[in-house]
């Protein structure tokens, strides 16, 4: 049997050997096999004494892009284009108390429930109110039901006009209508011109669901949209853009939980063009999961 001494020089070459007569460290298995055996030999490590190699780092996955507008195409209407109008209230009634009937016609355009096609109802500048049926409807009692509160006394500003199943407005003027009419009273001071040029905000509302496209879509009145005449300035999330078309939109690569996204009217100096709902801010969400 050998002494140690010559034990260890004998093996200390067919371990270099095996590792290819590298300067780099060698890799070994980190096992108790391994350890084991080295222990029984007697042999000193060749890392003995070395640091441990640092332990290899997940790499941060780079960040999302940011949201993008992206403009869309108008869903092709067949046959005549709808027209609304509202019957009552009158432009410019006044109705004491009780219920607010609203009566309305619509042509060449069929209503479905619970989803297609619809009619938006919107009240002042509250969120829309989807109807589905052309038969007269108490509009203090809608408020209530939808919005969560009381139709307050004063004068208010009702705008309609239809609407595909995916909430796409029908883009036409003579879809749009829009009335002015006091509940109670006449607010005093109250100023709206209904031939003025006019920014109705649309989508999107509401709880939109993770991984598909959030629609961004408004109605125009009394002006038209061009590159060098009236815009729409949108900031979605704080980055900012301008709508120069009238077609739809969509919002892309929103992350879940809460958005939010302001409409501007502009001239084409940039300046706001002057209308009490021509500068619309809204909050909406993206879940996986929405009600």
């Amino acid at each position: 049997m050998l002494p140690r001494m010559k034990r260890t020089t004998i093996l200390l070459p067919l371990l270099l050997a095996a590792c290819g007569g590298s300067s780099e460290r060698a890799e070994y298995p980190s096992t108790a096999s391994t350890d084991q055996s080295a222990d029984q030999m007697g042999l000193a490590s060749a890392d003995a004494g070395a640091p441990a190699p640092e332990p290899a780092h997940e790499q941060t996955p780079p960040p999302p892009p940011p949201p993008m507008v992206v403009q869309g195409m108008t869903t092709a209407i067949e046959g005549e284009m709808p027209t609304l109008r509202v019957a009552a209230p009158r432009a410019g009634q006044t109705i004491r108390s009780g219920p607010v009937n609203v009566r309305f016609t619509l042509q060449h355009w069929e209503l479905a429930s619970p989803t297609g096609p619809h009619v938006h109802v919107i009240v002042d500048n509250e969120p829309y109110i989807a109807v589905r049926s052309t038969d007269a409807f108490d509009l203090a009692a809608l408020v209530q039901q939808n919005l969560g509160h009381a139709l307050a006394e004063g004068t208010h500003v009702l705008r309609m006009f239809p609407s595909r199943g995916q909430h796409e407005s029908v883009k036409s003027a003579g879809a749009f209508a829009v009335v002015v009419f006091h509940y109670g009273h006449a607010t005093e001071g109250f100023s709206f011109d209904p031939s003025a040029p006019l920014l109705t905000f649309s989508r999107p509302k509401g709880c939109n669901p993770t991984g598909q496209h959030v629609l961004l879509d408004f109605f125009v009145s009394n002006t038209e949209l061009a590159p060098d005449g009236t815009r729409v300035r949108y900031t979605l999330d704080g980055t900012s853009g301008l709508i120069t078309t009238w077609l739809p939109h969509w919002l892309e690569g929103l992350g879940e939980g809460e958005h939010t996204l302001r409409l501007e009217l502009l001239d084409l100096g940039g300046n706001p063009v002057p209308g009490m709902f021509n500068d619309t801010t809204r909050t909406f969400t993206v879940a996986a999961t929405c009600p």
